[in-house]
């Protein structure tokens, strides 16, 4: 009996076009790219969705067919010679190979690149001009993808995240995997609906109200026996092009005005409700003074919008200087990505005293750099697993790193830019993250899965960066109008 033979691949990116750097070859190797059977290796036991692809197919007997898996950290628009890169293996793999009888991707969902909006729905559709309508592709997607026309066209079905912090990655990846055998099988005919709402929303936590309101309502209506999922899509806001947005997303069996009537339904409740997703934080004294006042440790401060996961270059230094002027003490700081200062304190050494301009080097205004004394007390490699909920099992990798000794507080300096949503970030170079007063992540949510299970308190602080929680601060061009927070009220009326 013939093996299905599945063809798998992952491309993924979540672009700011508000960050004035382009995401090019470079940037997707410095997180990673891997080809051919490298990749099975590479997520083999991992809780993420190329992870789950692999355990379905080994678990249904396919023959897997792995190509390319290619993935950098937020940033400016991708550059058209990775994005053929990735497309083209793909496609020449496709032409190559007989009898391909499914695809799984991994896409993020906001992929902007330098000449075109949609970078998922042009894959799409390269892929789908090959192939033809009877080979299906089945794709998972972030909770901040923005759906585009084209996405909803050329794949059979999608699967977005249900949960900010993304601890569902596997579960979904698993989804859209068990989603095709059914597929194959003929046991399911997928058909999607999908409906973009008046507004955007930064990123917030799907946990608390209003968003677990939705989420708990989307499950409601998967109890029913012909829906075969229902999404809340939060979109990525910082992400200016016209189809950016929250949307509705819901896949039946072959019942098309059921899944209209799904997304009618909720996307009417959530416009009403538009006003409540907002994302609350306090300024950077009120949440220092929290800190060390706290008699319960650790308090972690959060810098949300100079989240690397959200595009900002990670290097401001507004939270770090005022936990300097007010003598903060007992302190682990996670991260800034600064290289220049990382190969000032490797060629220096461990236990040597260093005069550094640390962080405030991009062109975003986020901080100047402060002009410090520090000891450099740990150089490491950078590499590491994640242990935490999220990604668990996957490598990371930061690049040279560095710890500084300034004041009281320990630094973490990396080479590449890095959002530390797992404690991991801080035993790899030496420090017990649940021994320290107050703890500092780049991170605007991610941090709390793996963090909230010692953290005595999780604050988020508001400091400058390219994913400002008020998006109002932003300069839009290419969205449609109106939408809200942008337009008034009337608008909608």
């Amino acid at each position: 009996m013939k093996k299905n033979k599945i063809l798998i691949a992952e491309f993924k990116h979540e672009t700011n076009t508000f960050a004035k750097s382009k995401t090019g070859k470079n940037e997707f190797y410095k997180r990673y790219i891997k080809f051919g059977e490298d990749i099975i290796e590479f997520f083999q036991n991992t809780k993420v969705e190329m992870g789950a692809f692999i355990d379905l197919c080994k678990k249904e007997n396919y023959e897997i067919l792995p190509v390319i898996a290619a993935n950098a950290w937020p940033g400016g628009v991708v550059t058209r010679d990775i994005f053929n890169l990735v497309k083209n293996s793909i496609i020449n793999v496709i032409r190559n190979e007989k009898n391909i009888d499914g695809i799984l991707l991994s896409l993020h969902g906001a992929m902007v690149l330098e000449d075109s909006p949609d970078g998922e729905g042009e894959l799409l559709e390269a892929i789908r001009t090959i192939i033809g309508n009877d080979i299906p592709i089945i794709v998972s997607l972030d909770l901040h993808a923005n759906m585009t026309e084209k996405m909803i066209v050329h794949a059979d079905a999608l699967f977005p995240f249900d949960n900010y912090p993304h601890t569902d990655m596997y579960d979904r990846g698993l989804e859209a995997a068990v989603a095709l055998s059914n597929l194959l099988r003929k046991k399911i005919k997928p058909v999607l609906r999908m409906k973009k709402l008046q507004f955007i929303t930064p990123p917030i936590r799907t946990e608390e109200s209003p968003f677990k309101d939705f989420l708990d309502l989307a499950h409601k209506w998967e109890k029913k026996s012909k829906v075969i999922s229902v999404s809340i899509v939060a979109g990525f806001s910082y992400a200016d092009i016209y189809e950016s947005g929250v949307s509705v997303l819901a896949q039946t069996d072959n019942d098309i005005q059921l899944a209209q009537d799904i997304v009618e339904s909720i996307g009417a409740q959530m416009i009403k409700r538009r006003t409540e997703f907002v994302h609350k934080t306090l300024s950077i004294k009120d949440a220092i003074r929290i800190g060390m006042e706290s008699d319960k440790i650790p308090v972690v401060l959060a810098e949300v919008s100079d989240n690397p996961g959200g595009g900002s270059p990670g290097d401001g230094t507004a939270l770090l200087r005022e936990l300097i002027n007010m003598k903060a003490q007992n302190v682990a700081y996670a991260n800034i990505c600064d290289p220049e200062t990382v190969d000032v304190a490797i060629k220096s050494g461990v236990g040597s005293e260093v005069i550094v301009e640390l962080g405030g080097k991009s062109a975003y205004n986020l901080g100047d750099p402060i002009e410090t004394l520090g000891v450099v007390k740990t150089i490491a490699d950078g590499k590491f697993r994640n242990k935490g909920p999220m990604s668990h099992g996957l490598m990371n990798n930061m690049g040279r790193t560095v710890v500084l000794g300034i004041e009281g507080i320990d630094i973490i300096v990396t080479e590449r830019s890095f959002q530390p949503w797992d404690p991991e970030i801080f035993r790899r170079v030496g420090i017990e993250p649940t021994d320290k007063q107050i703890l500092v992540v780049k991170s605007a949510a991610h941090y709390r899965a793996a963090f909230g299970e010692f953290a005595s308190q999780m604050i988020d602080v508001d400091t400058p960066g390219l994913a400002p929680v008020n998006i109002k601060k932003l300069e839009f061009k290419n969205i449609r109008r109106p939408i809200y927070p942008l337009d008034d009220l009337e608008s909608f009326e």
